[in-house]
């Protein structure tokens, strides 16, 4: 991909609607109203999901049923580079990973960050005001765990190995699903004055009173 050349059209997939699969619309208004002046297309998740406009997911490998199938992605590729969302540091409440840590089966049981709710967390910054923690009733009695943007959407825990291998499946299969680019979610929920250091000199000049930092130490 040439980027001096690309534009990118940034859209749910089901912003337009008809009374078939909204990939199929899509693809025939890209076909029949855009042409070559777009060259890519960002697909917004098009998972199914609980909450948050797409970004709780509940199945990673799967193409939400009003929205289509594999099959109208890939037809997709066939005219335009496509870009997925990496929504890789949650996933939904209704998922079965997270369902099945619930039951205590075994085989997710480290998959989500378990705290303490007596811990101060005072220090902690970010953009909501909801509870950080939420308490969920597991198999083996209550459990708290990481919640950081609501309670549907429940934070992985990577310092698990298995769950890292697990992303990285994930993400090999968009590779194989004709995933061209694939956007990683990252954010800073810092205070402002940190938040703009990662900017580096650019920062600076912004606020010339603020000492940048190394962000690799």
């Amino acid at each position: 991909m040439d980027s001096e050349y690309n534009v990118i059209l940034i859209t749910y997939p089901d912003s337009l609607l008809s009374d078939e699969p909204a990939l199929k619309t899509l693809r025939r208004f890209l076909t029949e109203c855009i042409g070559d002046d777009i060259n890519t297309v960002y697909l917004l998740p098009f998972f199914p999901y609980s909450s948050d406009d797409g970004f709780s997911v509940k199945d990673y490998q799967s193409v939400n049923a009003h929205c289509g199938d594999w099959e109208d992605i890939r037809r997709l590729a066939l005219d335009k580079y496509l870009m997925f969302d990496g929504v890789i540091n949650h996933c939904s409440k209704d998922s079965e990973w997270f369902q099945q840590y619930l039951a205590h089966t075994g085989v997710y049981d480290d998959f989500f960050i378990q705290q303490d709710p007596d811990t101060d967390l005072s220090s902690v910054v970010r953009p909501r005001a909801l509870p950080l923690l939420t308490p969920f009733k597991t198999e083996p009695g209550g459990k708290y765990l990481w919640t950081t943007f609501s309670e549907d959407q429940i934070d992985l825990n990577y310092k698990n190995p298995n769950v890292l291998l697990t992303i990285i499946d994930v993400l090999l299969f968009y590779v194989l699903e004709k995933a061209s680019l694939i956007r990683i979610i990252t954010e800073t929920n810092v205070p402002y004055q940190e938040n703009i250091s990662y900017l580096g000199l650019a920062g600076k000049r912004k606020n010339p009173n603020f000492q940048t930092h190394n962000i690799n130490n």
